[in-house]
């Protein structure tokens, strides 16, 4: 996934402008900022891997497909937003 990547490598950056000397506390201050996004963004494709890829059951699969359908686009819209909406740490 590039995008998450770029993020990666833009807090790194920001968390290791103290110097080498201070490594350790920047990885820390990496792992705390970046772990919860990247735990969102790992159970939303988990999710969406077992909604769209993994179902056999046809009952199941015509489920998904009409409840597709049925959701208005700003709905999903919104909820692909926050995987979209991300700010480079200040500093």
């Amino acid at each position: 996934m590039p995008g998450r990547r770029f993020e990666d490598a833009v807090v790194l950056g920001a968390v290791c402008a103290g110097g080498a000397e201070k490594v350790p506390a920047a990885l820390a201050a990496y792992d705390e900022q970046r772990r919860p996004r990247s735990q969102s963004v790992a159970r939303a494709s988990y999710v969406a891997g077992r909604l769209g890829q993994q179902l056999h059951n046809p009952i199941a699969f015509a489920m998904r497909n009409i409840s597709l359908r049925l959701t208005p686009g700003r709905v999903a819209l919104r909820s692909m937003a926050r995987y979209a909406d991300w700010r480079p740490p200040a500093g």
